[in-house]
């Protein structure tokens, strides 16, 4: 079933990072692979092609838990007691240059960038009949785009955009000591890189796993709806490539059955557009700790404890806002997959909560979703009481194939769980941005949002008639709805810090803590149909609720969120960490 390219194992240890330059500078590295004594032929550079995919498997450059504590989508594990150090640093956004998280990270990333300058290095080797072949174009291609993507990632999270453009691989000290670029000129660079991409790039490859035109036009249109906060001509680019991604022959699709929505049944589904793939089946004897391995950590960090995930502050849950609001997405009832049979009175009622909620998280009222093999989410978790996690996030979990997440690595440390970076749901959500904020055409906007709306069974928006008032749609309170309902209830914890990004770009992440840092929910016990003992049982202190208790002996207070955040963000972005300024003498905090 998950079929990636194994001959990276092979290969991964000669083309690691040189660990120390001076090192690298004295003497020749006998792990190296040169061009000379290995690209001999396409079959060859497909092989060292591969190890740039492998790259992408280090768990760090996504930092799903990380990133989801830094934004407004999560808080770090148990609510009670301390917030481990590391977790409220970054939950607090007190991050400097030491962090070990925005060094990884670093690293990570320039990871990728070594392996395809590497990669890109042996194929302007080979002689001009090899150069000649569709098949050297399409590696040059894919190698291209891969260093746009971790210079375009690296631009959209340190430094202002401020960082080290390496495009080549380094043989002199000078190589390694380079300055740092403006904003301006690294995005010229990666887009220059993307733009080779998409003019190259076949529009789909028999390996689901290999990246294509369609890819790289929905990272190019991204990186110019990053930058029309600033130059607002580029909202007309950005939906030039979001219209080609959606209309152009790549095939993607909006996946209308929920079932294949962050599940193994899903994986590379018609919505996915950039998917990392893990598995199981292959080097399971590697350690969690590998980045090299095929398996990641997420499904421990954001499963239940019951299920095997990890206790207390290592896990990332959701933030009380975010559950309340997939709570109270207003359902369409002409919509049939709304109406489910009770399975306690076997008699028609409405769903307690949206098909998107039931896909995203798990929330105690959920009683219409199987959950770790579970008829529903309360008979399978706890919720309140001693865990005091009201809501699981999905999108990392086994919850569909397991019912714990030893069951599938052999421990909870290690999944298969494939992880999506972009897929076709957020193209038409940055398209609508694009619509609403560079023409104003509020119609439109909604178009491209009802799309998503109504494979889930929402409610459709109107142009004409507000959902909260009454009155129609303006320009703002349109984007308000993008930006508080639609994008952070499709897309949480999901993506490369697209939800910080976000914040950031719109100008309203200070705005956006303080809010939060003064909102109140409480949380009262919930009664669920038990299947096994077919009686009423109850959840204590486990559904969330809005406001301040009106008895908090019964139904206890939450602790308050995001204050920490309302107090200490910044800007947004990360520093220049230590592992580059200590060894690139040309660069420094």
């Amino acid at each position: 079933m998950k079929t990636y390219l194994i001959k990276i194992a092979a290969f991964v240890f000669c083309l690691a990072m040189v660990q120390s330059c001076e090192d690298y500078l004295e003497e020749t590295n006998p792990n190296e692979i040169s061009a000379d004594t290995f690209f001999q032929n396409l079959d060859e550079s497909e092989t060292v092609l591969t190890s740039v995919y492998g790259a992408m498997l280090n768990t760090w450059i996504v930092s799903a838990r990380e990133e989801s504590w830094r934004s407004d989508m999560a808080f770090p594990g148990i609510r009670s007691g301390n917030i481990r150090a590391d977790a409220l640093n970054i939950y607090e956004h007190v991050i400097n240059e030491d962090n070990d998280f925005i060094n990884q990270r670093w690293d990570a990333l320039y990871q990728v960038i070594w392996r395809a300058n590497q990669v890109m290095d042996g194929l302007n080797s080979m002689d001009a009949d090899l150069q000649a072949a569709d098949r050297w174009t399409e590696q040059m291609a894919q190698a291209r785009f891969f260093r746009g993507l971790a210079h375009f990632y690296l631009h959209a999270l340190y430094n202002e955009g401020s960082i080290v453009i390496r495009d080549v691989i380094p043989a002199t000290q000078a190589d390694f000591s380079k300055p740092l670029s403006t904003s301006e000129e690294v995005m010229t660079f990666f887009r220059d890189d993307l733009v080779f991409a998409y003019q190259n790039l076949p529009n789909t490859f028999p390996q689901k796993t290999r990246v294509t035109a369609g890819t790289a036009a929905t990272i190019l249109g991204t990186s110019y709806l990053y930058s029309a906060s600033n130059n607002p001509a580029d909202y007309q680019i950005a939906k030039t490539y979001f219209d080609d991604v959606i209309n152009g022959p790549y095939g993607y699709a909006l996946v209308q059955d929920a079932s294949l929505m962050f599940t193994e049944a899903g994986d590379f589904n018609s919505e996915s557009i950039l998917e990392i793939n893990y598995s199981v089946d292959q080097q399971l004897e590697e350690s969690q700790w590998d980045e090299e391995s095929f398996n990641m950590r997420n499904g421990r960090f954001s499963g239940p404890q019951d299920a095997g995930g990890s206790s207390f502050n290592q896990q990332f849950t959701a933030a009380a806002w975010l559950i309340h609001a997939y709570a109270n997405e207003p359902l369409n009832m002409s919509d049939s997959r709304n109406t489910v049979i009770d399975r306690e009175t076997d008699l028609p009622r409405a769903r307690h909560v949206s098909l998107r909620s039931s896909a995203m998280i798990a929330v105690v009222n959920d009683q219409d979703t199987e959950y770790y093999l579970q008829p529903s989410a309360p008979i399978a978790q706890n919720f309140g009481s001693s865990q005091r996690k009201y809501g699981y996030f999905k999108k990392y979990t086994n919850h569909d194939i397991a019912a714990n997440e030893n069951d599938t690595g052999d421990t909870s440390w290690k999944s298969g769980k494939n992880v999506i970076m972009n897929r076709l749901a957020d193209v038409y959500l940055m398209y609508a941005e694009a619509v609403l904020k560079g023409d104003n055409n509020i119609s439109g906007a909604i178009d491209l949002i009802n799309p998503i709306r109504q494979r889930w069974g929402l409610q459709l928006l109107d142009a004409n008639v507000s959902l909260t008032d009454g009155t129609p749609y303006t320009e703002e309170s349109l984007m308000d709805h993008l930006m508080y309902v639609e994008r952070p209830l499709e897309l949480s914890v999901e993506g490369v810090s697209t939800r910080i990004i976000d914040l950031r770009r719109w100008n309203v992440a200070s705005d956006r803590f303080n809010n939060l840092s003064t909102q109140s929910f409480y949380v009262i016990d919930y009664d669920y149909y038990d299947d096994e003992t077919s009686s009423t049982l109850s959840r204590n202190s486990s559904l969330v609720q809005a406001g301040v208790s009106p008895d908090s002996t019964e139904d206890p207070q939450l602790v308050q969120e995001y204050t920490g955040a309302a107090q200490f963000y910044t800007n947004g972005y990360f520093p220049i960490p230590t592992s580059e300024t200590l060894s690139n003498n040309s660069v420094s905090n």
